[in-house]
């Protein structure tokens, strides 16, 4: 009964939230139809229950990676937390990429990308204050990253499709936060849903913490 209430109040939390409501239908990616619960005015309206379920997996994951000391790395963030998340994802170790951030070869390329980054973290003393913050904004988040990662965490789907076919690619389990205008294509873990909202952003932060903290 318990497992049950909490489920029902992570459903309620998330239509506060109205993660249930996609996209107009016209644009629907149809590898999403067994997300949804129908369709209402021409608009996706998603399965909250599923989105529940496939969210409680892959925070599940999420601890369980951590719990193991391996390396997961977050691409994107909501809206208004990125100076959160990065503290966050800094303290456990683990490793981000903002929705700006991402060059193709990261993952698959690992040799020249490491050469990329020696030489530049060599040049950035001659580099204008400006330069350098650019610089640190696209790749502070994986200067010690050495390895691929253990597991790829996306937060915006659409902006990161790049991100998510290199981690494919190279076998790296997926989870992603997939609309309805998304293709479930690659992805392991797809929790679906409308997640632009800033009552969710706050959520997910929340959610992500308790998920490194052990606390799901």
């Amino acid at each position: 009964m318990y497992k049950k209430n909490k489920n029902i109040n992570l459903i309620t939390t998330l239509a506060n939230s109205k993660v249930y409501l996609g996209n107009k239908k016209s644009v629907w990616d149809s590898s999403i139809s067994p997300y949804l619960y129908g369709i209402r005015n021409g608009f996706c309206i998603f399965d909250l229950e599923k989105t529940v379920i496939n969210l409680k997996k892959s925070l599940k994951l999420i601890s369980n990676i951590n719990k193991s000391n391996k390396k997961i790395l977050f691409i994107g963030f909501p809206k208004g937390f990125e100076d959160k998340c990065i503290k966050l994802y800094n303290k456990h170790g683990h490793f981000y990429v903002s929705n700006k951030g991402w060059v193709n070869g990261i993952l698959t390329n690992s040799k020249d990308f490491f050469i990329f980054k020696k030489k530049s973290l060599m040049e950035l003393s001659n580099k204008k204050i400006k330069e350098k913050r650019f610089f640190y904004e696209k790749f502070g988040g994986i200067l010690n990253l050495k390895n691929k990662p253990d597991l790829l965490v996306v937060f915006n789907h659409g902006k990161n499709l790049d991100a998510i076919k290199e981690a494919a690619e190279i076998n790296i389990p997926i989870i992603s936060f997939v609309s309805s205008n998304d293709t479930i294509k690659y992805v392991d873990y797809p929790v679906t849903g409308n997640f632009n909202s800033k009552e969710f952003g706050k959520l997910y932060y929340n959610l992500i913490k308790n998920a490194l903290l052990w606390k799901i």
